[in-house]
């Protein structure tokens, strides 16, 4: 029953044509405790036939496609950068930013912000995207809220809000087995940071103090002959910024920094202030000054951000208020900017194109910029709940342009978190 349930709800819904997705595959997050109008009741009822899951789709796509999901604990909620994979595609860490609330609670209404402390992040075996395997875990400190991987895959970042800490970074053994922890900066500083993200270089570390609203650059200090990080340390000054800062993303050469800013938290007090998104260059030498170069807005509660392959745009998803309670004109209606970015650093929004569903949540391109993917939390119909993932074709010239296709993947409510694998 199990299996006819799952093909039911995880296959490729039968449309007009196929799915145009240049990719090995995509890895998804789903939150079994996790209600899409939990936002907007400030409730989480526990439901008892729901568990978290890592899922997988492999491409090119077929109708009769089986997706492959597995038990694995994850959250919807304060979860900025919950996935990061190794380079040889062969396993990825998934960030536990919240725990899962235990069976015997079926039923039970909780609290929005009473859901358990998270306090793990799990190791996956993803060499066979047909059948992840989830595999070990191993502790990071309280409520974890984004994780990083460096391009060597010896070393995972970790931001956190626990006292003390809030950015761990650990060595990594070659099969991916932490090793050794590196002691944070001693100037840091104590306070939530919300994100972390490693300069492509990887000489540095950049993080976001989410309660203070600062960014700042971490250096990387190595022993010479091994290469191996010795320590730490602050570089210049931090920079000053406004509203609630989500996640960050450097562009492929390391120039520009990109940060997202909700303004607000999404929830019932939220005013519906529309989200920004802004450009920072970093000065890497000691005690630089590093700068805001340009802003632009989104929409209201942006969740996620990517920059095109050819660094020319970055898209936003926002959720608006598409998780509204008591369902109303806003429910299941969101939103995808795409902002161009000129390579003297100016941002400016180009459109904002409309999105149907209940808080897209994920957003990621294809190998070649064509294609993109957008993971819905839960969709707006008539009997069993589905949430999914909708692909569109991009055009990213003068005026760009983003066309929904026609086909997508319908998958269990509660998916967030999404992942490509591009290579085989």
């Amino acid at each position: 029953m199990k299996k006819v349930f799952f093909l039911v709800f995880s296959v490729i819904t039968a449309q007009a044509q196929s799915i145009s997705f240049e990719a090995k595959g995509l890895l998804f997050l789903n939150d079994g405790d996790f209600n899409p109008y939990s936002f907007g009741t400030g409730i989480v009822k526990k439901d008892k036939f729901a568990s978290d899951k890592i899922g997988s789709f492999v491409f090119p796509l077929a109708l009769d496609q089986e997706g492959n999901e597995q038990v694995l604990s994850n959250s919807a909620l304060d979860a900025y950068k919950n996935i990061a994979i190794k380079s040889d595609h062969r396993i990825c860490y998934v960030l536990e930013s919240h725990n899962s609330f235990k069976k015997d609670a079926s039923g039970q209404e909780f609290n929005l912000k009473s859901t358990p402390d998270g306090n793990f992040v799990s190791v996956v075996d993803i060499t066979n995207l047909r059948n992840v395997k989830p595999g070990y875990r191993f502790q990071v400190a309280p409520n974890p809220k984004a994780l990083a991987l460096s391009k060597d895959n010896k070393y995972l970042a970790v931001a956190a809000e626990g006292y003390n800490q809030e950015l761990q970074v650990f060595e990594l053994d070659e099969t991916g087995k932490p090793v050794r922890l590196i002691q944070r900066p001693v100037a840091l500083g104590n306070g939530t940071i919300s994100d972390v993200v490693w300069h492509p270089t990887e000489d540095f570390l950049v993080f976001l103090k989410k309660e203070t609203r600062e960014i700042g650059l971490v250096k990387v200090l190595r022993d010479g002959p091994t290469g191996n990080i010795i320590r730490l340390e602050l570089v210049g000054n931090t920079v000053k910024m406004e509203g609630n800062l989500k996640t960050g993303e450097f562009t492929k050469d390391g120039k520009y920094f990109l940060v997202l800013d909700s303004r607000d938290e999404p929830g019932t007090n939220s005013l519906g202030q529309k989200g920004q998104v802004f450009v920072v260059r970093f000065a890497l030498e000691d005690n630089g000054s590093h700068a805001l170069i340009s802003k632009a807005e989104v929409e209201e509660n942006p969740s996620a951000m990517v920059i095109h392959p050819s660094g020319k745009f970055v898209l936003v998803t926002n959720q608006k208020k598409s998780f509204e309670y008591p369902v109303s004109k806003n429910t299941g209606k969101g939103s995808l900017s795409v902002l161009w970015l000129q390579p003297e650093g100016t941002l400016q929004n180009k459109i904002n194109v409309p999105l149907e569903g209940v808080m897209p949540s994920g957003v990621v391109f294809d190998k070649n910029g064509n294609n993109l993917a957008v993971s819905f939390m839960q969709f707006l119909n008539f009997g069993k709940s589905t949430g999914g993932i909708q692909f569109f074709s991009f055009t990213g010239e003068n005026s760009p342009k983003v066309e929904k296709q026609s086909s997508m993947i319908n998958t269990s409510k509660g998916i967030h978190s999404l992942r490509v694998i591009e290579d085989y």
